[in-house]
C-alpha cells in the first residue's frame, strides 16, 4: 500500500475518500482520467483508443432505452427505472477507474524497484524489467478502459438528467453550447 501524503504537509496522510465513496457522477468527474493523458499513453502503448463519439453515442442509445423501457408517466417508478439505468454504468465507470488508478500505482512501484536494483547492481534485473513492462502495459490498457466508461457514464448520465427533467431528448449541438457558455450566441 502507499501512503499519498497532502501536498506541502509531511505528516498529515491523506485518506483515499474516492476508494469507499458511493458512486455517483461528481465522485467519476473527480477520479476519471484526463482524455489527454489516455491518448498520449494510447499512442505510446499501441493501444486502439476511440477518440470522439462515444460520448454522444451513449447519449443516444441511453435515450432511446429510456424512451422503450422507462414509464413515461411522470412519479417515483419513472424516477427509480431512471436511477436504474444510470447506477450500473457509474458503478462500472469508477470501479475501473479505481482500478487503473491502483494499476498505475503498482506500475510505478515496480519502476521504482528496478531502478533500485539497476543502482544498486543488482542481480535480477531482467524478471524486474519483464514485471515493471507488464505492469505498466496492464495499467495503459485500465486507463484507456476507464476513459471509455466514463465518457458513456457521462453520455448516459446526460440522456437521464434531461429525462428527468421531463423533457425531450435531443442530440447534443455542441457548437450551440459552447457559444451560450462563453457568451458568443449571435444576435440577430
Amino acid at each position: 500500500m502507499r501512503i499519498e501524503l497532502l501536498p506541502g504537509l509531511t505528516n498529515v496522510i491523506r485518506f483515499p475518500v474516492e476508494r469507499r465513496a458511493r458512486p455517483t457522477l461528481e465522485l467519476l468527474r473527480e477520479i476519471a482520467p484526463d482524455p489527454r493523458e489516455v491518448g498520449n499513453v494510447a499512442e505510446a502503448f499501441g493501444l486502439d483508443y476511440p477518440v470522439s463519439g462515444l460520448r454522444d453515442a451513449a447519449d443516444a442509445s441511453t435515450a432511446e432505452y429510456i424512451r422503450k423501457h422507462v414509464p413515461s408517466e411522470p412519479g417515483e417508478a419513472r424516477q427509480a427505472a431512471l436511477r436504474g439505468v444510470l447506477e450500473p454504468l457509474l458503478t462500472q465507470a469508477v470501479t475501473v477507474c479505481r482500478d487503473a488508478h491502483e494499476a498505475a500505482v503498482a506500475a510505478g512501484e515496480a519502476h521504482q524497484a528496478l531502478a533500485r536494483a539497476q543502482t544498486e547492481g543488482g542481480f535480477w534485473i531482467e524478471p524486474l524489467e519483464e514485471q515493471a513492462e507488464e505492469l505498466s502495459a496492464r495499467a495503459a490498457e485500465l486507463l484507456v478502459q476507464a476513459q471509455l466508461c466514463s465518457e458513456q457514464a457521462e453520455g448516459a448520465a446526460r440522456a437521464v438528467r434531461i429525462a428527468q427533467g421531463g423533457k425531450t431528448w435531443a442530440p447534443a449541438d455542441r457548437d450551440t453550447e459552447f457559444a451560450e457558455a462563453f457568451g458568443l450566441a449571435c444576435s440577430a
